[in-house]
């Protein structure tokens, strides 16, 4: 040990992912709102990805013989 390193009184978390006691405020829950919105995203970008496969094939079509 380093003298630096002296033990401490406080016992070590032993769940590594808990709250580190600098933050003791509660997680926010999810919300329906928060997965509607993005559920709705994704099919904005799905729908986004398929018009421009689509449009990329009719510009193609006219460009080459």
């Amino acid at each position: 040990m380093l003298p630096g390193d002296e033990p401490t009184d406080e016992p070590a978390s032993q769940d590594p992912f808990g709250p580190d006691g600098e933050d003791d405020s509660p997680m926010p829950q999810p919300s329906w709102l928060g997965a509607l919105g993005q559920m709705v995203a994704a099919l904005l970008v799905v729908v986004a990805i398929i018009a421009l496969s689509i449009g990329a094939a009719a510009a193609l079509r006219r460009l080459l013989p």
